[in-house]
């Protein structure tokens, strides 16, 4: 099988993610190609067997590059295997990850596929709070994640990864069985 992963990062936490799912794949056997959204051009998808999508989320949103990309492609892409993957804080929290699942995943693949992806990923996200961010996160961090925070009994100043890491190695291989 041959796959492309194809993701889009603020932070860098979708795109450690996207280099797991790499790394596990193909350790399964197959063959993978890595492409930040941000450095792909035009992108000839036909000798891919599976394509695994990602972004990271902020402020409700995926990045631009994926969802680009999942525009400019969806015909093509309704003859291949999808996985579509985010990393949000959503995650992190049980009583958000129901409304995740539905709004970053479900929701996206309605809109940008044809068909039903063959796996979602929903995987939880890192926060830092000495990360370089813009007012609006950092109002948000403020008043949501740092009362979640210290609800846990978490020390608010240092940076903590949410990201189940044998989560994301299972789902990618999950993905090299689908072939």
């Amino acid at each position: 099988m041959k796959a492309l992963i194809v993701y889009g990062t603020r932070y860098g936490t979708a795109a450690e993610i996207a280099e797991e799912i790499r790394n596990v794949m193909e350790n399964e056997g197959t063959e993978v190609d890595l492409v930040n959204s941000r450095d792909l051009k035009d992108c000839d998808i036909s000798p891919y067997d599976m394509v695994v999508v990602g972004s990271g989320i902020k402020m409700d949103k995926w990045t631009r590059g994926p969802l680009q990309f999942l525009e400019k492609n969806k015909s093509t892409l309704s003859n291949k295997k999808v996985a579509l993957f985010v990393t949000c804080g959503a995650a992190n929290i049980e009583e958000t990850i129901a409304e995740g699942q539905k709004k970053y995943l479900e929701d996206i693949a309605e809109k940008y596929l044809s068909g039903k992806p063959v796996a979602v990923g929903l995987f939880g996200s890192v926060y830092d709070p000495h990360a370089k961010h813009g007012l609006m996160y950092k109002l948000a961090t403020k008043f949501i994640i740092k009362k979640e925070l210290e609800k846990r009994g978490l020390d608010t100043n240092k940076r903590v990864d949410y990201r189940n890491w044998d989560e994301i190695r299972a789902w990618a291989r999950n993905l090299t069985m689908l072939s």
